[in-house]
């Protein structure tokens, strides 16, 4: 475990890509780590042989947040509830994990049901305790039913923010944060998404700058996408600092 005298979240961006990964890559998954544990928020394909490079599935694991039902944000689950029966039966871990999800739609929300998790149905509103950090979930505009995840502990703040269109009511949400993980799906000249349910790399900045937040992590990225021009495109809109994970992946809050 890390030294959180000076810090209060460890944030590593495991996979960034919308949809499909990259080579060597994975899909949508962040794992937030502080003194009393850690987590995931989404779980897509790729992420879990990320998360091993950082962790491994004892006690201090305590669950993980899927912000909706599409297989780039869930693909790993499986695998994940493979592990985690693995570590109970080897003594590596003693609890269940908790597992948060959207209810809708009905045939992904039963297939994360597992017997060695405790799953629990996500709600625009909820509040969430997990590793020490108080969580507020907050109902976005995607094609199927999705949240964003207000993350807060001794004062700072984490806002996962995908997939959804760009919607300023959301700002009071979002207002204020440490750091803005923030979908940026589309991109002048890409043709990964038809942009149903996304923003672009310029709402992503407008995102960022209504809310005053203090760093932009642009994610769920186009695998067609000229990343750096994406930057350059969210610096128009937000004068902060703005990254991709492919130069930094790693936040220290």
């Amino acid at each position: 475990m890390s030294n959180f005298n000076n810090f209060t979240f460890k944030i590593n961006i495991l996979g960034w890509w919308g949809a499909f990964p990259q080579p060597g890559g994975a899909t949508c998954g962040v794992l937030v780590t502080t003194s009393e544990g850690k987590f995931l928020l989404d779980c897509g394909g790729g992420v879990l042989s990320k998360y091993f490079e950082h962790a491994n599935l004892t006690d201090q694991f305590q669950g993980v947040l899927l912000s909706h039902l599409h297989y780039d944000h869930m693909g790993d689950v499986g695998c994940l509830y493979y592990a985690i029966n693995y570590a109970l039966r080897v003594g590596l871990r003693s609890n269940k994990p908790q597992v948060y999800a959207p209810k809708t739609p009905e045939t992904m929300w039963d297939a994360v049901q597992y017997p060695f998790c405790d799953t629990h149905i996500l709600e625009d509103g909820m509040k969430i305790h997990m590793a020490g950090a108080d969580i507020t979930v907050k109902k976005v505009n995607h094609t199927i039913e999705c949240y964003a995840f207000r993350i807060e502990k001794n004062g700072k703040t984490i806002v996962y923010y995908t997939d959804t269109t760009y919607d300023p009511s959301h700002t009071d949400f979002i207002k204020g944060a440490d750091l803005l993980i923030c979908e940026a799906t589309i991109s002048m000249g890409t043709r990964h998404t038809i942009g149903a349910g996304h923003m672009t790399d310029i709402e992503a900045g407008q995102t960022a700058a209504n809310g005053n937040v203090k760093e932009l992590c642009l994610y769920h990225l186009p695998s067609d996408g000229d990343i750096p021009f994406m930057r350059i495109r969210a610096g128009s809109a937000y004068n902060g600092e703005i990254y991709t994970p492919d130069i930094r992946s790693e936040f220290i809050i």
